[in-house]
């Protein structure tokens, strides 16, 4: 006897925004269309703001002094010194000045000639610097000089991470470097020796590769130039989009996270080398210093620039859908001086950011968007069926949809089985979808292997249109038919 079959087997939708690749296609709330939201950070290689620690050599000749015979040397320091080294030339002609350094790198590289003819035990130490709480420093035995050979000893100590205390022993001061040397006769010796009025140790001590990680003090009017390109990554994944620019919105955000005053010039502001017009991006633009308090940033302070304010041209250039984007400027730090008295602040890891924020509503022509999603459709068992799938798409898209179906049977010969329609545009704002149909004759050999249902969807719309983010196509799938059935 023959038997009716009624059997929905699918009922999926397939949305647009999903399929694109690093969208910036934001979905609309409700009614309100989708936005275009983008933001680029512009890479400014702000570190050239920190002050520089320059390379310094320190060479002394310690004598033993106007003694009026050898005297013999003992096993505890007999050669105690403690010296006040300025740092010059910090910041070039900047005016700078240091009170407090952390420096991320570093290295101090110590020798000591000495023309004693015993073995020495000798200590050189930064007692402005520590590293962990601990003073840095480095202890050396020297070997005895013998005739015109000198006793020569040398180390290399890493300064990484190294806290420095810039403000003399009174800490009052800046740019001071505070050491301490100590020599005495090692315990090793076996024989008591001398010196005279006549020896000498010389020592030379070199800091080298510093870069500075936080700085505390004046940071001098100091004015970097800067030049960034960017790779506009997020772009607009629609094929031939056109769009409508009412209601968007660009603006420059800068952020001064540096504990001194700052003023930005820009140069340039090109996409895909063309010069965004502005009548007043291309002036002086002054911030305020960010808070620090105790090595933490407190607070900081933002600028906004109206980049689509009358007579710019930039949205004229976004239309043309730009790949790179350019930005050339200056950076001046402290341009009214040293208003802090001493207390600007940096940190390497906090540097000024640079932004560039744009919001469009879709409004967007487009022409040939294709979105494609596959279905699996199980085996079934139904003896010497025939009958229909019937398919039902419900499209929302404000836009001509062109579906194009293909039926690809699990058989051993490559069975496919091809249909489309043309789908009327919908609408998700008044909840009208348009309706699309498919009716594909089928019979027990295409539907008993089950197989796989690829369903393609060309989305072109007529000029520019309003998009909410929420189309989609709705895909329903039914099998109608009779079986028959036999004892």
């Amino acid at each position: 006897w023959e038997s009716d079959i009624y059997l929905p087997i699918l009922n999926d939708r397939i949305g647009w925004l999903e399929y694109v690749s690093d969208t910036l296609l934001v979905p609309g709330e409700g009614v309100d269309p989708v936005k275009i939201v983008f933001n680029q950070p512009i890479d400014m290689i702000s570190g050239s703001l920190a002050p520089i620690l320059p390379d310094t050599s320190i060479e002394e000749n310690i004598g033993i002094g106007s003694i009026p015979v050898p005297i013999p040397v003992p096993d505890y320091p007999f050669i105690v010194q403690s010296e006040e080294v300025p740092i010059t030339n910090l910041g070039g002609s900047s005016g700078a000045y240091l009170r407090n350094v952390i420096v991320s790198s570093g290295v101090m590289i110590f020798s000591v000639e000495s023309t004693i003819e015993g073995i020495l035990e000798m200590s050189y130490y930064l007692t402005c610097c520590t590293i962990d709480g601990e003073q840095v420093g480095i202890d050396l035995e020297i070997p005895a000089a013998s005739g015109e050979k000198l006793g020569i000893a040398s180390g290399v100590l890493s300064l990484e991470n190294a806290v420095f205390d810039l403000t003399g022993p009174l800490g009052v001061s800046n740019n001071i470097l505070t050491t301490h040397f100590s020599a005495q006769g090692a315990p090793v010796n076996e024989e008591i020796f001398y010196v005279t009025s006549e020896d000498n140790i010389r020592v030379t001590v070199q800091f080298q590769d510093f870069e500075v990680k936080s700085a505390l003090g004046y940071f001098g009017n100091l004015s970097t130039g800067f030049s960034a390109e960017e790779d506009v990554v997020d772009s607009i994944p629609l094929p031939n989009p056109v769009l409508d620019l009412e209601g968007a919105v660009a603006k420059l955000k800068l952020e001064n996270t540096v504990g001194a005053d700052v003023r930005f010039t820009f140069d340039t502001l090109a996409f895909d080398g063309v010069q965004m017009q502005h009548p007043s991006f291309y002036g002086v633009h002054d911030m305020a210093r960010a808070q620090w308090i105790n090595g933490e940033i407190y607070s900081t302070t933002e600028l906004e620039i109206d980049l689509g304010e009358p007579g710019s041209t930039l949205f004229d250039i976004i239309e043309t859908f730009p790949e790179r984007l350019r930005t050339v400027g200056n950076i001046e730090l402290n341009p009214y001086g040293d208003v802090s008295l001493g207390n600007d602040y940096l940190d390497v890891d906090h540097l000024p950011k640079l932004d560039l924020e744009l919001e469009i509503p879709l409004n967007v022509g487009v022409d040939g968007v294709v979105l494609e999603d596959s279905f699996e459709i199980d085996p079934m068992e139904f003896p010497k069926f025939d009958g229909h799938l019937l398919v039902d798409l419900w499209s929302t898209f404000p836009a001509n949809v062109i579906a194009d179906l293909d039926y690809m049977v699990n058989d051993t010969l490559g069975t496919i089985v091809s249909v489309d329609a043309e789908i009327e545009p919908g609408s998700v704002q008044l909840n009208q979808p348009a309706h699309g149909f498919f009716e594909i004759p089928v019979n027990q050999d295409i539907m008993e292997p089950g197989g796989t249902i690829h369903v393609t969807l060309h989305v072109n719309t007529n000029g520019a249109t309003e998009f909410t983010g929420n189309e989609d196509v709705r895909v329903q799938v039914r099998v109608e038919g009779t079986q028959l059935l036999e004892e």
